[in-house]
């Protein structure tokens, strides 16, 4: 009898077992090394770089002036964005009379792209109305100030009227200078694979496009408009350079209270991380001199300490170190990184 009451016990012991799933085994996060790396802009800011943590290194640059306005490729966005890396902006004219004659005067509303990414900052905004599956176009005419060239002197005015191909959803755009002359319209085509597709107001769409695979990168570095505010606290556009955030993928939060070899996942996790595009921004450097001369040198801030999480579920900790390269020629941003 006890011989039967122990294998009972000992069988019903096994199949309780059996029922519980087992723990899973928890792997502890191991940081890797401390990574540098440099990006080429070049002193005249002219180049775009993207730059992958996975990588660990920039994985594609392009020529600034290559491109004027990117279409964002999200189902059912159309969504149009001014290069506020020439320093571009755009006027609502109020008429959809592609064929009136325009002319710049002191009445026209200026308006930049916000460098935080803000939908509601957009310069064009909302020029298309949804209708079912076939969204239709508002059609009214917006003047672009196409912004400054590499040696500061403006690039002229244009007309442009965004409409939609008969029929479908491809992004057509109809420009021309002010007086009407040289008439043109391009196209764009979305590409799922990436978060914007960019067009040139001369040569139409990109064959090599600006923006690679949005999982691909992770930081862009390029020059952008952005506002600053005189003392008196009037705020007034200006063009700055630094590091934009990868939107889909990208979580970022700067903190200038710890010391960067104490910063743990653990830390990381703790902080309150953003999706606003310009986190990171142009403020990591700070500057020397007098900026209306033109006379002024940057120095990297140490304590500017970036927390980045991205889709992987990787955190990175990021500091800048120079803005300058070997031979004193600015930049050529520096930083330091680690996967924590």
């Amino acid at each position: 009898m006890n011989k039967q009451l122990t294998f009972f016990l000992l069988s019903f012991s096994l199949l309780l077992t059996s029922c519980f799933k087992e723990d899973e085994r928890v792997y502890p996060y191991v940081p890797g090394d401390v990574e540098t790396a440099i990006v080429v802009m070049m002193e005249d800011y002219r180049y775009q770089s993207f730059f992958s943590f996975k990588e660990h290194k920039v994985i594609d640059s392009v020529n600034k002036y290559s491109w004027h306005l990117a279409l964002n490729c999200a189902d059912g966005d159309f969504t149009l964005h001014p290069n506020t890396s020439l320093f571009m902006k755009v006027a609502h004219t109020g008429s959809y009379d592609f064929d009136s004659l325009y002319t710049i005067n002191a009445n026209l509303e200026w308006k930049f792209d916000s460098s935080d990414g803000d939908s509601a900052g957009n310069a064009i905004g909302t020029w298309w109305i949804s209708n079912d599956s076939t969204p239709l176009s508002i059609g009214e005419v917006l003047l672009i100030d196409r912004g400054i060239d590499d040696e500061g002197l403006p690039l002229g005015y244009l007309k442009i009227q965004p409409f939609f191909s008969p029929g479908t959803q491809q992004v057509m755009i109809k420009i021309a200078e002010l007086d009407g002359t040289n008439v043109r319209s391009f196209g764009f085509n979305k590409e799922s694979i990436r978060p914007f597709v960019t067009m040139s107001f001369e040569t139409g769409s990109d064959v090599n496009q600006t923006y690679p695979a949005t999982n691909s990168w992770d930081l862009m570095f390029t020059q952008y408009t952005t506002l600053l505010y005189t003392d008196e606290g009037e705020a007034y556009p200006y063009l700055v350079t630094g590091a934009l955030i990868n939107q889909a993928t990208v979580l970022t939060a700067l903190d200038t209270t710890i010391n960067f070899n104490e910063v743990t996942r653990e830390y990381a996790e703790s902080l309150d991380l953003s999706k606003r595009l310009d986190v990171i921004g142009y403020d990591w450097k700070e500057i020397n001199g007098d900026v209306t001369s033109g006379d002024i040198t940057y120095t990297a801030r140490a304590n500017y300490i970036y927390l980045i999480k991205t889709s992987e579920g990787f955190y990175y900790k990021l500091r800048f170190v120079d803005f300058y390269n070997e031979t004193g020629i600015k930049g050529y941003p520096k930083f330091e990184y680690q996967r924590l």
